[in-house]
């Protein structure tokens, strides 16, 4: 393990007799070495609008409007408030006649197994995967009591059975929020009692198979719903083993290491033979690195295959309020260019153990971020790993950063597309907290607008000329 954490390696020096021969195929290779990345980076440049000539005229005028309008953070900031006053309005039916041909039709894949597999055909014609994304979550103050938290393992086991069962899916992924089948308080009481006292993920596995296991720490009420939780999770792994990879959502800094331990849990029953189950790492997060390294050891040690999904995280400026309320250090990377550090060098050590074992690793590079996504290709080229080879996918959401999805796409590299899906009254706030949660990311969109323009200018232009 210690070469893993290694950021740099020796290289052995040649030998002193050395053919001239050997020199000369050496230095070859080097010169080769030299000319890819170049060829990378022209390749992988993200800055030709023909990525765009895929999509319709009417598609790419939604896009152009709603990237104009999410430009204005106040807009996104009050979308909650002005989406209710809509709502209010315009009555439920004309709101919803208003929103599904824009906001919905863009980031939403549909809200029937129809609609979701006709968007899905759609993706796969132009070399993407599906994601699937069920738009449940709860935060604290929010708990819905047992019959809930089991609809929502139905919703769950319904993405499987969608994701698994139609003909675009090619070795499918969907997501898995824990905060939708275990409550958020008790994932914030776990945190702290691991703390204290680290669980046995042995402990846990048990619970998933039905014992009655009797947890320190937990009240008679907290052991009742943790089991009913695991067991729920559980449903959830013997469902997706061996046919859908299922990427647990990291949340807050409060509960996360509650969501991390039932998730490892999950990897030690159900990834011995493959990466069924992911987890996340946020790479603003000042602990990350140490965190997936923890994860390595513990795949190691304990004989699991280990998924990971590499993002930069979400919750930033919630958790430096946080932490400023409650008079703690700010758990977030100082800047920007420290949170891309982290993000890179978490991602090289990803690598470096894939190429050495592509068997028990698996990344997916869940970013909007073009260096790190060049990053990525180029050190997947320097080690030897595939493109294809199932070990390193891409991940962007739905509705964005298509000219890197669909450029990665048609160069050969696995590529996801997260894919919420559900009604319009269903997904509105799941899409509203990401955009606010996103906010960098939508103020980041300007190349994408301004290519889609000139896609749109192209062809306004050919339809000029033709006239």
């Amino acid at each position: 393990m210690a070469g893993m954490m290694m950021c740099s390696r020796l290289r052995p020096s040649l030998p002193h007799l050395l053919s001239l021969r050997l020199l000369a195929t050496t230095a070859s290779r080097m010169t080769v070495a030299v000319k890819q990345p170049d060829r990378l980076s022209a390749t992988l440049a993200f800055e030709d609008p023909s990525a765009f000539r895929v999509k319709s005229l009417g598609e790419l005028l939604r896009a152009l409007g709603i990237f104009h309008l999410c430009s204005f953070s106040v807009l996104v900031n009050n979308s909650g408030k002005l989406i209710s006053v809509a709502r209010r309005l315009l009555g439920r039916r004309a709101f919803s006649s208003l929103l599904r041909p824009t906001v919905y039709a863009q980031f939403v894949a549909g809200e029937n197994e129809s609609e979701i597999s006709h968007s899905m055909e759609k993706m796969s014609l132009l070399g993407l995967r599906p994601m699937l994304a069920v738009p449940i979550e709860e935060d604290l103050g929010e708990s819905t009591g047992e019959k809930r938290y089991d609809d929502n393992m139905e919703a769950m086991l319904e993405c499987v059975q969608i994701s698994h069962s139609n003909t675009w899916s090619r070795d499918p992924m969907m997501q898995l929020k824990v905060t939708a089948l275990l409550s958020p308080e008790l994932c914030v009481k776990l945190t702290t009692l691991i703390a204290q006292q680290p669980y046995d993920l042995n402990l846990l596995v048990r619970a998933m198979d039905g014992e009655q296991i009797n947890f320190p720490g937990l009240d008679e009420s907290d052991v009742s719903h943790f089991l009913c939780s695991l067991r729920r999770l559980n449903q959830i792994g013997e469902a997706s083993v061996n046919k859908v990879r299922v990427l647990v959502d990291a949340e807050y800094t409060y509960m996360n290491p509650a969501l991390s331990l039932v998730t490892m849990a999950m990897m030690k029953k159900f990834n011995k033979d493959g990466a069924w189950i992911w987890n996340t790492y946020q790479c603003y997060l000042k602990e990350s690195r140490s965190l997936l390294l923890e994860a390595l050891r513990l795949s190691e040690t304990e004989g699991f295959c280990l998924g990971v999904k590499l993002v930069r995280g979400a919750y930033m400026d919630k958790e430096r309020k946080l932490a400023e309320k409650q008079g703690r250090p700010d758990p977030v990377h100082k800047c920007w260019e420290d949170t891309n550090d982290s993000y890179n060098g978490s991602l090289d050590v990803m690598l470096e153990d894939i190429s050495k074992n592509p068997e028990s690793y698996r990344i997916i590079v869940a970013t909007h971020n073009e260096e790190s996504v060049r990053r990525a290709a180029k050190r997947m080229e320097e080690l030897g790993i595939a493109n294809d080879g199932g070990s390193v996918c891409f991940g962007q959401l739905l509705g964005m950063c298509d000219h890197v999805s669909l450029t990665l796409a048609k160069e050969g590299y696995a590529v996801y597309k997260s894919v919420p899906y559900g009604s319009v009254d269903d997904t509105l706030p799941y899409l509203v907290r990401r955009a606010q949660e996103n906010q960098t990311v939508l103020q980041g969109i300007r190349k994408e607008r301004d290519l889609l323009r000139k896609e749109l200018f192209r062809r306004l232009t050919l339809r000029g000329g033709r006239s």
